[in-house]
């Protein structure tokens, strides 16, 4: 099989299973729904997953592989201090959760199914959601080293504050969406963060 249609066929089963495990749950998603949607057979599935934990860990590394290590290298790209890294975070995750909604809000209400159970899927969502924290507290302390970000901020504990309300801005915004100014909603969440952190001048 040709890479191009291997990888379409990975990507439309993730895609697919993203979008069933965000309307039905993990555990409340089949395997026939999974390939009915698909548009393969069960066959063509497990020729590329061996499980639907399998497919799990898929949804989970494809967020990781989109959303954190994009967002990484364009943070890391960005010329410019601690502001304009900040601008560029805010930027990035905002756009992906606006062209990626399913796998955003996939990514975060399987935290709510899989925390606690101590699989393999419980295990990489930590490890991805503690890279996340990590790569912030890392801005912060370069933010602090440039006297952009005051010297009292606890970067360990306001990068764990970061994560929570990117996550609860997510949520924010999907529910109330068509009432919501989201261009303004965006600047005043990055506002208020910044304005939390900034070192008085």
């Amino acid at each position: 099989m040709h890479s191009g249609a291997t990888n379409d066929v990975r990507e439309t089963i993730i895609r697919e299973s993203a979008r069933l495990f965000l309307a039905n749950g993990f555990r409340g998603t089949s395997v026939k729904e999974i390939t009915e949607a698909a548009g393969i057979g069960r066959g063509t599935l497990y020729w590329y997953f061996k499980s639907k934990d399998d497919i799990l860990d898929g949804v989970l590394r494809k967020f990781e592989k989109e959303f954190l290590e994009g967002v990484i290298e364009a943070v890391k790209e960005a010329d410019g201090d601690f502001t304009e890294k900040f601008r560029v975070f805010n930027k990035y995750a905002t756009e992906f959760a606006r062209d990626n909604r399913n796998i955003s809000l996939a990514f975060n209400t399987l935290l709510n199914e899989i925390v606690g159970t101590n699989t393999e899927a419980e295990k990489l969502a930590k490890a991805i959601w503690e890279r996340y924290r990590l790569f912030f507290e890392g801005m912060l302390e370069d933010g602090k080293r440039e006297g952009i970000v005051a010297q009292h901020i606890d970067a360990g504990l306001y990068a764990h504050i970061v994560v929570a309300a990117h996550t609860g801005m997510l949520m924010q915004w999907f529910i109330h969406g068509k009432n919501l100014d989201v261009r303004l909603f965006v600047k005043t969440f990055r506002d208020v963060l910044f304005s939390a952190i900034a070192a008085e001048k």
